[in-house]
């Protein structure tokens, strides 16, 4: 993962200046590497989730997970601007080259406290099947509905992570202070949520808490139609950051849950599958997502901008209430789906069904 993300920023190695086509083909080939060795780094990190945890430490543990993820997020949002500034010229500069070394080393050295010490414990499949594995999660009526809700929350969510900083940049129009502003805002919400969901998760279950969380994005995203200020952007921004931490926060746990109910029923551990089959139909989505998103921003540039003498698209205006639509399909489709299952219930009636066998 380590080697191949150093490709994506290093096509001067190996191609000319201008050479288009080939620099094409170059992207092509080094991201999609990054992204089946990311996968392949990932997917048995974060199946350690149902193993390692009890299913009242998850939210907790998720949490940690995606304050992680989000500083991540908003250093690499740095680190692109900082990139577009410097790399004027065909080459990588010194300051962007220490800064992927950088990246690298980070990358490398975190996986290691996790790596250390660890020993392979558990059932575990001798011939695992992925068409078994598929036929046996797709009986499942909630793992379904849940990946459905998933995957429309998804389409919305993926609208507005894409949508957020060109909005602010060229619609809003802030300034480098406002940026700064909504940084340590976003970062504020998002962690402040985790905790409340932390909380409601407790009271109210996992389902709930979820509908809330979106049901705070469906709200909000809509204004996008009348917002014209930064004050009202960043009221906006935040309702809709409330919305994108239960997103992050939520798959990690539902997952986990997911892959202790299958082996509380099969005795076999699938908790591999449970955290990478779900990414295809994801990615199905989120694809769907970046092509609406194309077709919203591809409207004409009617719109003026707030105190400027400029135009933009119409996309500025309707990319709210759209995002929203898809987000508030999810909440309707979680009335059907059971993301909180009791283990103790699930336990008793297996260990039950076992002894009859036995006799």
């Amino acid at each position: 993962m380590a080697i191949s993300f150093m490709l994506v920023f290093s096509p001067h190695l190996f191609l000319a200046q201008g050479n288009v086509i080939g620099l094409f083909f170059y992207a092509t080939i080094s991201l999609s590497l990054f992204k089946v060795f990311y996968g392949m780094t990932m997917t048995p990190f974060q199946s350690w989730m149902p193993e390692l945890t009890e299913p009242e430490e998850r939210p907790a543990v998720s949490s940690w997970q995606n304050v992680a993820n989000f500083m991540g997020f908003v250093v690499g949002t740095f680190g692109t601007a900082l990139i577009a500034i410097e790399a004027t010229e065909w080459g990588l500069p010194p300051e962007i080259l220490y800064m992927v070394l950088g990246f690298i080393v980070i990358q490398l050295l975190g996986f290691l406290p996790s790596l250390r010490n660890l020993s392979q414990e558990g059932k575990f499949i001798p011939q695992p099947s992925i068409k078994k594995d598929l036929r046996r999660a797709l009986k499942d009526r909630d793992f379904v509905g849940w990946l459905v809700a998933q995957g429309l929350l998804s389409v919305g969510i993926a609208m507005v992570v894409r949508t957020a900083f060109p909005y602010i940049n060229d619609y809003l129009t802030f300034g480098v202070t406002e940026f700064i502003i909504f940084g340590v805002e976003l970062l504020s919400v998002v962690f402040v949520f985790f905790l409340i969901y932390q909380v409601t998760i407790k009271k109210k279950g996992k389902r709930f808490t979820l509908q809330l969380s979106m049901m705070l994005a469906v709200i909000s995203l809509p204004f996008t139609l009348v917002i014209t200020t930064s004050s009202a952007g960043f009221i906006l921004l935040a309702f809709a950051g409330a919305g994108v931490a239960g997103y992050y926060l939520f798959p990690y746990i539902v997952y986990a849950d997911f892959a202790q109910k299958d082996e509380i029923m099969t005795g076999e551990g699938r908790a591999g599958f449970y955290t990478s089959f779900p990414s295809i139909p994801l990615n199905g989505m989120q694809a769907f997502s970046a092509f609406l998103w194309g077709f919203i921003f591809s409207l004409p540039a009617v719109v003026s901008v707030p105190g400027q003498a400029t135009v933009v698209t119409q996309g500025y205006l309707f990319w709210g209430p759209i995002a929203a639509l898809f987000i508030f399909l999810s909440v309707l489709v979680l009335f059907k789906v059971n993301i909180d299952p009791d283990f103790d219930a699930l336990k008793a009636q297996y260990s039950a069904e076992e002894q009859e066998l036995e006799t």
